[in-house]
């Protein structure tokens, strides 16, 4: 392989976007990696990190733009490291993502022969996430990440964010300073009922005596905040109310606490939960097994229909949440088990506790662990539902080892102008 020297300039086109930040061109049959680049676009790149079989450039200069290439609508794109793709239009964002899905498979998964159906597009491009994290530093500033790095920036408003979460950004960061516990994170949930919003900091160390009094008087100060919440390690203090609505299917509402996962994008999440429920056809003679359930936003849905539910999730708040909300609904054939879900997995197969199908959540880093007890548990459909297409692929070549077949994926898209992705998989039990 040639290797590329650091900071040396190059002319190249932009072929493809990575999953990751950065668009891809090649020289002399070498990766580089250029960030914020739209394919077709032609660039002057110079060489920044020049590694054994890829190089990571930066644009010196756009050389002939790409008829695929907007005007990056976000004031703060050239800064911040949230949106990477927003220089490249929605459709080939799309297209984008349904490639590096069908790549993730095909390459990390060897899998052939199976149907990759249409992406589903986010229902907005814009506005759309109702979680907004930032960030706080040693001088209580709040904002995100420059690219690629820890240096904060500090928007004044965020083009993907909820309205309401923009609207009560000033709001947390007054917060913010008038705290005495030191917070590294605070994040803006706004519920699927109107306008309601919460503030939840991520604390270090303990609750300082002087910030319940802070945090009542700020509350009472500004009624249009429904609550706030800080936690830490082994701790939990909320003024107002800490919960949020989640709409999930068939029109179920879920009262979650603000700061535990919920998806980002409302719409998206229905998709989702249609999709697998759809896949799923759960019947009345079905016990499923779903593993990282969390607070039962596909739970529930799939209780309405199955015989029995085993809802497996490894934090203990989000199953009082989730036993909660199935209680209030009157959902009396689900199983809450909080523990892990590789060692749940493996205590129902020592017991010889047998499923008919089962639903997977995984976070990020997948369900490794999982596959081989799952597979002697004598499910015949799995439905694997990722956010990240390298681990969804592994895993799903560890139950293809263990006799299943990968018939179909539907990648539903969430988050626009990010490389991000989820993805619902169907497997079933050859025979």
């Amino acid at each position: 392989m040639i290797s590329i020297a650091k900071d040396h300039t190059l002319q190249v086109k932009i072929e493809s976007l990575a999953y990751g930040p950065h668009g891809i061109a090649r020289e002399k049959g070498q990766v580089v990696l250029i960030p914020q680049s739209v394919p077709g676009d032609e660039v002057e790149a110079r060489i920044l990190t020049a590694k054994r079989n890829y190089a990571i450039g930066e644009t010196v200069k756009l050389l002939a733009p790409s008829p695929g290439r907007q005007q990056p609508p976000c004031p703060y794109f050239q800064a911040c490291g949230g949106c990477p793709w927003q220089a490249a239009r929605y459709d080939l964002q799309l297209a984008a993502k349904q490639k590096n899905v069908e790549d993730a498979l095909s390459r990390i998964g060897k899998f052939t022969g199976f149907e990759v159906l249409p992406i589903l597009p986010s229902a907005h491009e814009y506005h759309y996430r109702r979680r907004v994290r930032l960030h706080a530093d040693e001088k209580r500033r709040l904002g995100y990440y420059r690219a690629l790095s820890h240096e904060l920036i500090e928007p004044d408003s965020c083009l993907i964010a909820d309205p309401h979460a923009n609207l009560h950004l000033p709001h947390a960061r007054e917060w913010l300073r008038e705290l005495e516990t030191p917070v590294r994170q605070i994040e803006l949930i706004v519920g699927d009922r109107e306008g309601r919003v919460v503030l939840a900091g991520k604390a270090e160390g303990r609750l300082a005596p002087g910030d319940e009094a802070v945090s009542s008087g700020f509350l009472k100060n500004h009624p249009d905040i429904q609550g706030l919440v800080l936690f830490g390690r082994r701790w939990r203090r909320v003024w107002g109310e800490g919960k949020v609505c989640i709409q999930a299917a068939d029109g179920l509402a879920l009262e979650v606490d603000a700061e535990l996962f919920s998806q980002v994008n409302p719409a998206g999440n229905l998709e989702l939960a249609r999709q697998t429920i759809e896949w799923g056809e759960f019947t009345s003679h079905d016990r499923v097994l779903e593993l990282y359930c969390g607070a039962g936003n596909f739970t529930l849905p799939i209780a309405r229909r199955a015989g029995e539910v085993v809802a497996v999730e490894e934090n203990p708040q989000s199953v009082e949440n989730g036993r909660a909300n199935g209680q209030r609904h009157g959902l009396e054939n689900l199983r809450w088990v909080c523990s892990p879900a590789a060692k749940a997995v493996k205590t129902f197969r020592q017991k010889g506790e047998r499923f008919s199908k089962a639903v997977l959540n995984p976070p990020r880093a997948g369900a490794k662990g999982v596959m081989e007890d799952l597979a002697s548990l004598g499910v015949e459909k799995i439905l694997y539902v990722s956010c990240e297409p390298p681990t969804l692929a592994r895993d799903l070549a560890a139950l293809g080892s263990k006799g299943y077949k990968l018939v179909r994926v539907r990648p539903v898209d969430l988050f626009p102008h990010s490389y991000h992705v989820e993805v619902v998989a169907e497997m079933v039990r050859n025979h």
